[in-house]
Order: structure tokens, then C-alpha cells, then sequence
């Protein structure tokens, strides 16, 4: 390959470079990419003591502080935050690089989704600080994906970043939300109570037995259908919030008595205020003169000799109303409706409908 050659060759792959460029450039954005969104930030990460979560018109501003080894939400009555979600913010804003410099005209920040929140920003402003130090961004829309635009407060260019932080949209999701989770399989007996007077009850004979019977339908009437009674059954499963609030003194419209088949008993009182539905939860593990076993069945929480040489023991239904206990004591929660809708069936919600001629 002669001189001449190699000169046309190397011209050629600068002009396709430049048309490269050109074609990713629009009138805001110019290539940048490499730099940290905020600068020294990584090397503090771990300091952090203080969040400050605020949105657009559309959510709740919130601050959400350490309190020792976990974090916790100020406007919730300091209830715990959900840890997850704190670590992701703090290591993605932690890792963000600059992909690329996008618009520094605040008329286009909309587009991208950082503009200040308020009436008219869209964008969350995500403040981390602790002794010393604080940082403030602007996390805009999701873009490709895996990233995000961004703006540090105060600074009018914005940019492309490789990381896209999980900014839950409610507060449900800055919350620790995991209540209690008590397989169907485990439940004997739901008990619902009514304050007028109406009460269900729902049970298993067996504890293989797959489906729950209704007791005591009423004459004339039949389930709506079989399995019915099952979602009753079920309403502890996976359980959790959608918001929380410090429990007050207040007489509940409907209680509702879980027992399971080991003497773990689990009540959930519900509270209708104002048009919203509030749940407490308390956790009771009844000794073996309160609880019917069958076939003598030793349900004692005390360790047998085979208790002792079992290499994992099942934690007892004591020590499982005391971790529920400790976690669910003193608060009252809003739950998701279908989740609630159960905790509160009447008689109508689970027959057919009266035939009328």
C-alpha cells in the first residue's frame, strides 16, 4: 500500500468519524462522556446519614435519616425504610458516569425531565448529605433503558448517565414493607367479626385437607363457588403495606382472628377513618391447654430430645409472634385493596345472590 493510499484511507475514516458526531449531536446535546456526575461522591458514599426525596406536584416530599445500622422515614412516624432501595440509590448515584452532555437550556428540561420539581418539574431531587459534605441532583427521565438523564442541582447542563436509580413513585416503596407471610397451608381457622354483629367463619378439618369450608351458611343460601373461602384463607400470605401511620386508639369496625395448625394465632383489626382502611396486626402463640391438637399432637413450645438433635428447628410459635410482634407493634397499615377486601368479606360478598321471582 503506497503513500497516496493511505493518505485517502485516513481521510476517510476522519470524515466518517465527523459525520458520526454530527449525527449524534442535536441542538442541545454534544459527546462528553467519562466524567462522574458527582464528583468525590464514591469515596463518602458509605457517610451518608440524610435523603431528601422531593417531587413533582404528584408525590410526597420525604426525608429519610440513619438511625444507627438501619434508616428510617421522618414523615412516617421514623418507621424503617427499605434498605434496598436506600443501597441502590447511594451506589448508583455512587457509579454514575456521564455518557453524554445533553440540553443546559431550562426551556428543554422537561423533555428530559429535569427541571426543579414543582408545579411544572417533572424531575426528583434526590439531596444526600452527612458530616461535612452534600450532594443534590435532579434525576430525570429514563432513557435506553438502563440509564437516565440528570442534572446537579444548581448547575444548568444536564446529561446522560450509565445508571438509572429506582425511584419508587409512592411512598409504599421507600417503606419496609414486609408485614407477615403465612402460607395458606398453615392456616386451621379464620375467624372474621364484624362490630354489628355479622361474623364468618372458615376452617379445615385436616390440615391436608386443600380447600376451607364456610361454616355455618346460612339457610336457603350457597357459596358463590367452591373455593371461595380460600382467598380468606390466604390473606397473610406474602403480606405487605402500602403506607403506615403510628396506631391510635381507635374502636376497629372488623376483627379477624387467624389460628394456625402449631398454636401461632395472628388477629388483624380493621379501622375505616375518613374513607381510608387502616390495619393493626398482633401475634399470639396460645399454649397447649388453649390449643385443640389432635391425635396427640405435642405442641409445646418446649424442646423435646428430638427437638435438640434435629439439625435445624423450626422457630416455635412463640418466638414467631415475638419477631411479628416486634416488627408490626404499634403501627396501623393500608394495604392493598384486595389484600384489605379480604380481611372484611360478609356474607354477601361470598354467596349467591338472593333469587328473587
Amino acid at each position: 500500500m503506497n503513500k497516496r493510499t493511505v493518505l485517502i484511507l485516513a481521510a476517510a475514516i476522519a470524515g466518517l468519524v465527523l459525520l458520526m458526531l454530527v449525527l449524534r449531536q442535536d441542538n442541545d446535546a454534544t459527546v462528553f462522556g467519562g466524567g462522574t456526575l458527582l464528583p468525590d461522591f464514591e469515596s463518602v458514599a458509605n457517610q451518608v446519614t440524610n435523603i431528601s426525596i422531593s417531587n413533582s406536584d404528584a408525590g410526597e416530599n420525604l426525608e429519610i435519616r440513619r438511625d444507627g445500622s438501619s434508616w428510617v422515614v421522618t414523615e412516617r412516624d421514623n418507621y424503617p425504610a427499605q434498605l434496598s432501595t436506600i443501597r441502590q440509590l447511594i451506589i448508583a448515584l455512587a457509579d454514575a458516569r456521564i455518557v453524554e452532555e445533553k440540553t443546559a437550556n431550562p426551556d428543554n428540561y422537561p423533555r428530559l425531565g429535569v427541571a426543579e420539581p414543582g408545579t411544572d418539574g417533572s424531575g426528583t431531587k434526590v439531596a444526600l448529605s452527612g458530616d461535612n459534605f452534600a450532594y443534590s441532583v435532579i434525576i430525570g427521565d429514563v432513557a435506553q433503558r438502563n440509564f437516565r438523564y440528570a442534572r446537579v442541582a444548581d448547575n444548568p447542563t444536564s446529561y446522560l448517565i450509565d445508571q438509572n436509580p429506582d425511584l419508587p413513585t409512592d411512598v409504599g416503596g421507600w417503606l419496609a414493607d414486609s408485614l407477615v407471610d403465612v402460607p395458606a397451608g398453615r392456616i386451621r381457622r379464620v375467624s372474621i367479626s364484624h362490630a354489628d354483629g355479622e361474623s364468618i367463619t372458615i376452617e379445615k378439618s385436616e390440615e391436608a385437607q386443600t380447600d376451607f369450608a364456610v361454616v355455618g351458611i346460612p339457610e336457603g343460601r350457597e357459596l358463590s363457588y367452591a373455593t371461595v373461602a380460600n382467598g380468606i384463607g390466604g390473606a397473610l400470605t406474602g403480606l405487605t403495606l402500602e403506607d403506615v401511620r403510628a396506631a391510635g386508639e381507635v374502636q376497629p369496625s372488623t376483627s379477624v382472628l387467624f389460628e394456625t395448625w402449631d398454636g401461632l394465632t395472628i388477629e388483624a383489626d380493621v379501622v375505616e377513618e375518613d374513607g381510608d382502611t387502616w390495619v393493626t396486626f398482633a401475634a399470639q402463640a396460645l399454649m397447649p391447654a388453649e390449643f385443640p391438637a389432635e391425635d396427640g399432637a405435642d405442641v409445646s413450645d418446649e424442646p423435646t430430645d428430638a427437638d435438640t438433635t434435629a439439625p435445624t428447628a423450626a422457630p416455635s410459635p412463640r418466638e414467631q409472634a415475638d419477631e411479628i410482634n416486634s416488627r408490626v407493634s404499634g403501627w396501623q397499615y393500608s394495604l392493598a385493596g384486595y389484600k384489605r377486601d379480604l380481611l372484611v368479606k360478609r356474607w354477601d360478598d361470598i354467596l349467591k345472590p338472593v333469587e328473587t321471582e
